[in-house]
């Protein structure tokens, strides 16, 4: 019997298609690129969700991510249960759960995860199923934080301690008229801000890559003689950005600033060039693995899946970052594949152009593990509805601070206002070469567009009202 490949599937966090030189875009990605010659392209992947939890949590139950019932949670509503930096209350994939990589285990697999992704860990029940786990963000960013920014971390943790200390500003502030507070609000705001940018680590290159790599050198040294599962999770193009190594000065990068319209959007150049840095970077990183992953005879008999979870907006549609509405520059992410036998990769050149969900990857990889198949193959390739859900925000530890000021401050109005509006739950459809975007509360008026708009600043629904019908049907089913 032949051994069934190992699967290496690499998830770059945060990358969107659109900025890939593999995908037309200015950030050239040489060991990207490579794989792209003589892999299968993917060129509209659709990510199922608008960030990591929804994605990951699609693919690993083979779910939509509105049938996940912990993601019909408004976090809004529930924020102080939700604000939960250190991930200690939040459990999104339940223990009993048959995920991926427990499927994958039961069929004989190593099943290994390498996280550099904080929802990506036992915790929160995105590691269910891998036999061995490495929470690489934890000992990096919270065993090793600075002191200052545990401190905040903390704070904003504790309910109580946090409430007080509004109520006391709150207290204090009612001597100042609205104006003032308004300009003290702002300015407390992005001195914070700064503050965490520089203390959290937002201009450094690496964001765990190169301690991944040697983590998973020395995983491969000891573990048993079987195919592997790896799944890898670099977040080396997640927010905040190294703008140090664009510009001398400070540029903000608070999201819900910017889309509140309370900073210059002038900045927004630098942040995505920041972010372009980072992708280079990340992609260098890349062709460093894969050289381990020849070296250690792994690629002696492999498949191998890069793919991003979401992707990132930068206000092209009035959004930032992502956990937003689900434009292009949010959900179309990179995905490409590759099989690889005695170290060197097959020619198996395709470039797929209709819509697919990441979360097909979920049977197609189970396919290789039963062994009927050895390659990433058609699951991807039916022409069914792809789905890509935008559900409850989680940004929302200062609620109660916004809820407090509101009545005196403009500003805090303006970014409550922007964060419910954001909050509410959206739709996209993928069938036939077109994408409908339904509004679920009516927040926004639906909208169409033709997959090929790879802008989406037409608006098409007028003239196809009866396609539009039958993919919101099919979204509501």
């Amino acid at each position: 019997m032949v051994e069934r490949p190992n699967i290496i599937f690499i998830v770059a966090d945060t990358v969107r298609a659109d900025m890939l030189d593999v995908y037309g875009g200015r950030v050239k990605t040489n060991m990207l690129s490579g794989i792209a010659k003589k892999g299968v392209v993917y060129e509209n992947a659709i990510a199922p969700g608008t960030y990591t939890v929804p994605s990951h949590t699609s693919i690993f139950l083979n779910k939509r991510v509105i049938d996940i019932p912990a993601m019909r949670r408004d976090m809004m509503k529930h924020s102080d249960e939700a604000t939960d930096p250190f991930l200690v209350k939040s459990r999104y994939i339940g223990e009993n759960e048959l995920t991926l990589a427990g499927k994958m285990g039961y069929l004989g697999y190593n099943t290994a995860l390498f996280s550099n992704n904080p929802f990506l860990s036992r915790t929160t029940g995105l590691a269910n199923g891998f036999g061995y786990v490495d929470n690489i963000w934890f000992n990096q960013k919270i065993d090793k934080n600075r002191r200052s920014v545990k401190m905040v971390l903390k704070l904003i943790e504790n309910d109580k301690i946090r409430k007080r200390l509004i109520r006391l500003a709150y207290a204090i502030s009612r001597f100042l008229p609205e104006k003032r507070l308004d300009e003290l609000y702002l300015k407390l705001r992005l001195k914070l801000n700064a503050h965490f940018s520089n203390e959290y680590g937002y201009y450094e290159l690496d964001k765990g890559a190169a301690i991944t790599n040697k983590r998973i050198s020395r995983y491969l040294d000891h573990s048993p003689k079987r195919s592997n599962f790896i799944l890898v999770n670099y977040m080396e193009a997640h927010e905040g950005y190294p703008t140090t190594l664009i510009t001398d000065g400070y540029t903000e990068q608070d999201k819900w600033l910017y889309m509140s319209g309370l900073v210059d959007k002038s900045s927004i150049p630098i942040i995505k060039n920041a972010y372009s840095k980072r992708i280079s970077y990340l992609d260098s990183k890349l062709s460093g693995l894969l050289f381990s992953l020849r070296e250690k005879g792994v690629l002696d008999n492999a498949v191998l899946v890069i793919a991003g979870d979401h992707g990132q907006a930068f206000m092209e549609h009035g959004v930032m970052y992502h956990n937003v509405f689900p434009y292009s520059e949010v959900v179309r992410v990179p995905l490409i594949t590759a099989k690889f036998e005695n170290g060197k990769q097959v020619n198996t050149s395709e470039r797929v152009e209709n819509a697919v969900s990441l979360s097909a990857l979920h049977n197609s990889i189970l396919d290789i593990g039963y062994g009927k198949s050895d390659i990433v193959d058609g699951n991807l390739h039916a022409g069914s509805y792809v789905f890509s859900d935008h559900v409850s925000i989680t940004e929302v530890w200062d609620k109660y601070l916004l809820e407090l000021f509101k009545v005196r401050s403009k500003y805090a109005r303006t970014i409550l206002n922007t964060k419910k509006f954001n909050n509410s739950f959206a739709t996209a459809v993928y069938k036939n070469g077109l994408k409908l975007i339904h509004f679920h509360n009516g927040a926004m008026k639906d909208v169409m567009f033709r997959l090929e708009d790879a802008t989406e600043r037409e608006d098409i629904i007028d003239k196809h009202r009866s396609e539009a019908h039958s993919m919101l049907q099919a979204a509501s089913a």
